[in-house]
């Protein structure tokens, strides 16, 4: 790989893949950078490309090693960030060029959303039910009144 190759992969392509150094995914880098996740996957596709990768971890580790970064460290090395769950933050507040995005029930929730898309699917089924043997006894009946 020479300057030239490393000249290709832009600033947003190498932004992306300095944070999948950091165990990112698409979502949390597009979170970081105010971007859509497909933007991410976007951009880690076309330097993949350019730099001759076939994974965005491989991408991200050619790119380190041209720009002299220390050697890639693999998760088991990674201090947990306890900070972040330590100190609770129900919304935080959207700063310059970042999106704000609203809580999600089954974030806020825990299980309760698929408890609830459970409860619905049974009230619908039990009420198809009612109505097919309420149907079928009308249809018994009036049979049975036009014999």
């Amino acid at each position: 790989m020479d300057d030239a190759e490393l000249a290709r992969v832009t600033e947003g392509q190498r932004d992306c893949l300095r944070m999948v150094l950091q165990h990112k995914s698409s979502k949390e880098i597009a979170r970081d950078l105010g971007i859509s996740p497909h933007t991410v996957d976007q951009r880690l596709k076309q330097a993949m490309r350019h730099l001759g990768a076939s994974s965005r971890v491989e991408a991200a580790k050619r790119l380190a090693a041209l720009e002299g970064q220390d050697e890639y460290q693999s998760l088991a090395c990674q201090a947990p960030d306890i900070e972040d769950e330590a100190i609770p933050n129900p919304q935080p507040a959207a700063t310059k060029g970042e999106r704000a995005d609203p809580p999600s029930p089954e974030r806020e929730n825990g299980n309760h959303a698929s408890l609830q898309r459970t409860g619905w699917i049974v009230a619908i089924v039990a009420g198809a039910a009612i109505i097919l043997a309420a149907l079928f006894t009308a249809l018994n009946a009036l049979s049975e009144f036009t014999r």
